[in-house]
């Protein structure tokens, strides 16, 4: 990828010079891609029996837990596990994301993985108030972006064995993450149309939910996927305060203007999440991990880039995290990072089963259908 030549130039300033140190994961010579898959648990009982859906909830919960690490030969090689705070989704839900470095123990472990039967194996008075999704990708090393903050707390992909990070100065201008992206240099991602939404069946209430039980479907070409987070556990009593208190309101009203402004942002099923102890039962409403991260995708590179450099809702949290960095200085312990990947036509894949409306990609999505029966 080194000796690729480059059509389209950096955007990099001549000279440039970052004003705080930034690493990027270095990923093995002979990787040539990596595999992710998120898998939720919805909650969409009624909260007037809290008994029964903790019941549902909990018992679909450790059918995806048990698939996780029933087979060692082709189990993820790293999982994290969240809840949903707010977004593209039903707020308490359950979430992990899995990642593979394997293609083969990847799509062995897909291949082991049914949400239909998962959810049709639960009681019946416990299917109501459960929906199963799973959102999952390849995405080539040549079209990932990485960029971490600190080297003392390193998730998501930078956990894959073999992973390591360097140092880079690809950073503090915008432009920046698509200069990281190897394949930039030939490639401007080009724009897709704009998306339709999940095709919905004509009929009653009742008949949309049976003829929509089961959704499937894959991605147009240049989808990008983003995950960003934010970690605070390490951060003394007074910049986890200034974090807190400032800077998580100013991410929430960015991600609100994501959440209601889809088709002019381009954002779609972005979901805001904390991550939470692997052992945690899935209903538990601990949030207490100092430990959160968006995940979702974006239509297309340009958008995202339109909404970080132009919007006053992501203008807001650029100046607030610099403002935060002067303040506390080489002392702070606050750790942002984000991986990015940008995604051809049908490397991604999103499935849902018994879950509500608004899931995921399943408002903003035209490469999606119902599977009837």
């Amino acid at each position: 990828m080194s000796c690729t030549r480059r059509v389209f130039p950096l955007r990099q300033p001549k000279g440039h010079r970052p004003p705080v140190p930034r690493w990027m994961a270095q990923f093995p010579d002979d990787m040539d891609c990596v595999f992710t898959a998120y898998i939720g648990v919805q909650r969409r009982g009624a909260q007037t029996d809290e008994g029964l859906l903790a019941e549902s909830v909990n018992a679909a919960a450790e059918s995806i837990q048990r698939w996780m690490v029933e087979d060692a030969s082709s189990a993820p090689a790293s999982i994290e596990q969240f809840q949903v705070v707010d977004g593209d989704d039903v707020p308490h839900s359950a979430v992990w994301v899995c990642y593979w470095n394997e293609a083969s123990k990847y799509e062995d472990s897909i291949r082991r993985l049914s949400l239909v039967d998962i959810h049709q194996q639960l009681s019946p008075p416990h299917r109501e108030s459960v929906g199963l999704w799973c959102e999952r990708f390849t995405s080539h090393l040549s079209r990932v972006e990485t960029n971490y903050s600190g080297l003392d707390y390193l998730p998501g992909l930078a956990r894959l064995p073999g992973v390591s990070t360097i140092e880079h100065t690809l950073t503090a201008y915008w432009g920046a993450a698509r200069d990281r992206i190897p394949a930039s240099a030939t490639d401007q991602f080009a724009e897709n149309e704009e998306p339709e939404k999940t095709h919905v069946a004509p009929g009653t209430t009742s008949q949309r939910e049976i003829q929509n039980y089961h959704v499937v479907g894959t991605n147009p070409d240049n989808l990008v996927h983003i995950r960003s987070g934010q970690f605070w556990a390490n951060c003394p009593e007074d910049e986890a305060k200034a974090y807190e208190e400032t800077l998580e309101p100013t991410l929430r009203a960015g991600l609100l203007y994501l959440w209601d402004n889809p088709r002019k942002s381009g954002a779609i099923g972005l979901r805001y999440l904390y991550n939470r102890p692997p052992t945690a039962r899935a209903l538990e409403k601990t949030c207490e991990t100092k430990e959160s991260c968006v995940a979702g995708f974006f239509r297309n590179l340009a958008d995202l880039e339109l909404w970080a450099k132009s919007h006053p809702s992501h203008l807001a949290i650029y100046t607030g995290a610099i403002k935060h960095a002067k303040k506390f200085g080489d002392q702070r312990k606050f750790r942002t990072w984000h991986e990015v990947s940008v995604l051809k036509h049908g490397e991604a894949h999103f499935e849902y089963v018994n879950c509500m409306g608004r899931t995921g990609v399943m408002q903003g999505m035209s490469h999606l259908q119902a599977r009837v029966g």
